[in-house]
């Protein structure tokens, strides 16, 4: 049983499962972080999350029965398509090939950043810290969360839906690593 278990008000679901092959020493497991790992993430979190909160205003507003209200997107569809359209981060997969970095763990933010971590944690039987101020987020997503009264980092570490990649590198990798386009390394383990 995997994480595509949900309800239905209908009755219909619809899962799908795909299978793939890899190389057995390019495959990266959640249960191989080691002490002083440098805990690192692609893009940024929170935006999906915002964009479902605001999908759902919309809703609410939308359903009021009133026709000439109509829902009101403008400016916000970096948030809107981090939740109706993600992707898979397979150009960081190789990103960090291409510049010779063979992380030790990784998942991706589906569940949110901070379920992920203890994914990776618990697994590997380790702790971690995060640094706050190191979480990436993106403009649209501060503004939104301040527009619904949210706690920003909140929204980061347990929105989910993010699909960006949580990974840990070793530390003497840290100088390859720091300089790469949209990673951040955001604590250590």
């Amino acid at each position: 049983v995997g994480g595509d278990t949900s309800a239905s008000l209908t009755g219909f679901t619809i899962s799908i499962t795909c299978l793939g092959e890899a190389d057995k020493d390019k495959i990266v497991y959640r249960n191989t972080a080691k002490d002083t790992d440098l805990i690192c993430v692609s893009g940024n979190l929170g935006a999906a999350y915002m964009g479902l909160q605001l999908l759902e205003r919309e809703k609410r507003v939308f359903g009021d029965g009133d026709e000439n209200l109509q829902p009101n997107f403008d400016g916000k569809d970096y948030i809107l398509e981090r939740q109706l359209k993600p992707e898979a981060r397979k150009d960081i997969v190789e990103l960090l090939d291409k510049n010779g970095i063979i992380p030790t763990s990784m998942i991706d933010v589906s569940d949110g950043l901070s379920s992920e971590l203890i994914h990776i944690c618990t697994q590997s039987k380790t702790g971690c810290r995060i640094y706050e101020e190191r979480i990436p987020i993106d403009f649209q997503t501060a503004v939104m969360a301040e527009e619904f009264n949210m706690n920003l980092v909140t929204a980061a570490l347990n929105g989910g839906e993010d699909y960006e990649l949580l990974f840990t590198v070793p530390l003497a990798d840290h100088d390859k690593v720091k300089n790469l386009d949209d990673i951040t390394a955001i604590g250590h383990i």
